[in-house]
């Protein structure tokens, strides 16, 4: 006679017990991928924002501005009439009054004056902008200031291109 070979009744509760703690830890972290995946980061979103920018202000040859709203954490891209040309928000989709906004705060680079040449006779608060100017080929020096989810960054912008310039904390 041959045995029949086959799982015990336990092994097969084991099994399904394993498989039910791993779907648990998965489920559990679904829900913080999800928000997650909703935002990009601001940073990014100010890049593409500002090359948008430069495009706009080369195409149609007048300046372009952008601005940032904190109520809906979006940069904005605006011709001179104030007539919105493009719009980068940093969470996709409706805004939730749970999202967090970042904080962000423009400044321009004042000339540099003073005996070592590496100092602006202007206060942070005279330089502080609440938006930036493109004209045809260039903006004005500025640097962003980046407040979110507790990490702090600084980009400064090369004027001509929009690209940050090394030496920023990205």
């Amino acid at each position: 006679m041959r045995s029949i070979g086959g799982f015990s009744l336990v092994e097969v509760l084991l099994v399904l017990a394993l498989v039910g703690v791993l779907a648990a830890l998965v489920a559990g972290n679904v829900g913080a991928f999800i928000t997650g995946s909703k935002y990009e980061p601001p940073s990014r979103v100010l890049k593409k924002a500002i090359l948008d920018a430069i495009y706009e202000a080369s195409e149609s040859k007048n300046p372009t501005f952008l601005s940032y709203d904190d109520e809906k954490a979006s940069f904005h891209v605006t011709d001179s009439g104030g007539v919105e040309l493009s719009s980068h928000p940093v969470y996709q989709g409706e805004w939730k009054e749970e999202y967090e906004a970042p904080e962000i705060i423009f400044q321009a680079i004042g000339p540099e004056s003073g005996s070592d040449g590496g100092s602006t006779m202007y206060d942070d608060d005279q330089l502080e902008l609440r938006r930036i100017p493109f004209h045809y080929g260039s903006s004005v020096p500025f640097l962003t200031q980046i407040q979110f989810r507790g990490e702090r960054q600084e980009l400064q912008f090369d004027p001509f291109s929009g690209f940050v310039l090394k030496g920023s904390s990205e």
